[in-house]
């Protein structure tokens, strides 16, 4: 729409808010009440006026501004010119509690107020001031539409906590991933995590869909095809922050592997399951994910599958994350988890793979290539050199050896099923480094897999300073060989073994003796 003429601006309508109205959408609201409770598919979203301390007509004007977004624009979109909007009017009624519309000099005066990190606001409220000008609503003058237009403005920061590696926002560095993901098997294998929640953060780890995508997901958005080499899992996932778009009204469809795939067919089993039991005539229409608990926007009770909100999925994710309590090697602390590190995870990995611009941003879901820009220009922030001093520093603090020290031929106080063995060194020379607590089959690789399982445990007296020499020294091949991103699968081990070799040297202090290796 072309910016409008000073004649235009003058022509207000002057009516009375309707007792009821619906959003672009179909959602219904009230507005001529002071809080406006907008529910949709997926979230609630809250509009407070009576806070504003402005006259009755300028929150009048305002609120007719917002009714009118909300009739043509989805309810998030509107939410963010409803914040900048409250903003300003809160400033003006700070000193100007007579003001019955926005002029010049209170946006001038909005922007002096701010400090520098925030003037971002000031270009936000003008932007409302020209969106509700070109309305033809009445609550701004003409000259504010003028000066709205003609002041300099400013963004937000964005990309600050990728750019600075920040280790609370940024993205996860390879050893916190890793250690998300192993802690995540564990768990599930340990009976601790359901296998809803273990569906959700694999899902949430894997593909990093918005909160808001997983909580649209329905049962009948997996689709599984029988190929020659078996079932192929694809995913239809409902786009999100699209202009224009709905609520599923546009899909991507991501393939997963298979061991995500099957876990995915079991929720969605057990979803469809109960979606029987309920009465429900379509189980493939019930949320692959549902609502949880009675404050969810749509819970109807236990046994009713009901759409979850897409702030309750974003806890759901972090309550189980965090409760695993995987220790960063950067802070020494527990990771925080977020969905949003993990989508900057997903799009930092996927610039160290070597992907195009035009790839990080389909595997964002970003309409536009400007935000992959980001990634690419943050290509390489693997550790490069990984040497005994660093191993031995950030191994405290990484926390990757989970197993339990062992003194040789104590078997039966560990319950040790069977011994392990190494080979390590030019020559490859054999030797035994611990004992394994596992009662079945074990598939994997020996001796490299054993210093990061829960159920290895390695001699006091066995030779893990060599083993440690052996792994940092296959590193530094693989790095030089320009294979950083296969060199770092080493990095969890090499502190694991690290760590080993700490503890024993510190037992050895203990009783008096050496730890030989």
């Amino acid at each position: 729409m072309s910016d409008p003429t000073p004649h235009e601006l003058g022509r207000h309508a002057s009516y009375d808010l309707p007792e009821s109205a619906q959003t672009r959408d179909g959602y219904l609201f009230q507005p001529r009440k002071d809080d406006w409770r907008i529910v949709t598919d997926t979230k609630s979203s809250i509009f407070h006026f009576g806070e504003l301390n402005v006259t009755k007509a300028l929150k009048t004007c305002f609120k007719r501004f917002v009714l009118t977004k909300l009739r043509g624009e989805n309810t998030s979109s509107v939410k963010l010119y409803y914040e900048f909007g409250q903003r300003l009017l809160r400033h003006i009624s700070s000193y100007d509690d007579q003001a019955v519309e926005v002029s010049s000099i209170h946006l001038i005066n909005y922007q002096a107020a701010l400090a520098p990190n925030q003037l971002y606001r000031s270009t936000g409220a003008n932007d409302v001031v020209r969106a509700w000008a070109r309305l033809g609503l009445p609550g701004v003058s003409q000259q504010a539409f003028v000066t709205a237009a003609e002041m300099p403005r400013h963004s937000l920061p964005k990309g600050r906590a990728v750019r600075l590696r920040c280790p609370i926002h940024g993205a996860y560095s390879n050893l916190e991933f890793d250690g998300l993901n192993r802690a995540l098997h564990a768990a599930f294998s340990s009976a601790e995590v359901s296998i809803e929640k273990y569906a959700l953060c694999l899902l949430s780890m894997a593909i990093t869909p918005r909160p808001i995508q997983i909580a649209s997901l329905l049962v009948k958005d997996l689709k599984i095809r029988l190929g020659a080499s078996g079932k192929d899992y694809i995913l239809s996932v409902p786009r999100a922050k699209q202009r224009g778009g709905g609520y599923r009204t546009q899909f991507t469809e991501r393939p997963l592997v298979e061991e995500i795939g099957m876990v995915i067919e079991a929720q969605a089993s057990l979803v469809r399951e109960r979606a029987r039991n309920s009465g429900m005539l379509d189980p493939d229409q019930a949320p692959l994910f549902p609502a949880r608990h009675p404050r969810s926007i749509h819970f109807e009770s236990d046994e009713v599958p009901a759409r979850p909100s897409a702030a309750s999925i974003a806890a759901r994710i972090k309550d189980v994350m965090e409760s695993l309590d995987v220790k960063s090697e950067r802070t020494g602390c527990s990771i925080n988890v977020t969905a949003s590190r993990a989508r900057r995870t997903a799009g930092t990995r996927a610039a160290q793979d070597g992907r195009s611009v035009a790839e990080i941003a389909a595997i964002l879901d970003h309409s536009t290539l400007k935000a992959a820009m980001l990634y690419v220009e943050m290509r390489s922030d693997l550790i490069r050199q990984l040497d005994r001093k660093v191993a031995m520093l950030l191994a405290p603090m990484a926390q990757r050896f989970s197993g339990v020290l062992a003194l040789r031929n104590d078997d039966g106080a560990h319950g040790i099923e069977r011994r392990v063995f190494g080979s390590f060194g030019e020559d490859a020379r054999s030797a035994e480094i611990g004992g394994c607590g596992k009662h079945g089959f074990c598939g994997l690789g020996k001796p490299t897999a054993c210093y990061t399982c829960r159920l290895f445990h390695p001699w006091l007296d066995g030779p893990h300073e060599a083993m440690l020499d052996h792994l940092l020294l296959r590193r530094g091949r693989m790095a030089a060989d320009g294979s950083l991103i296969v060199a770092a699968v080493l990095d969890e081990t090499i502190l694991a073994c690290a760590e080993v070799v700490r503890q024993c040297a510190a037992a050895a202090s203990v009783l008096g003796g050496e730890c030989h290796g």
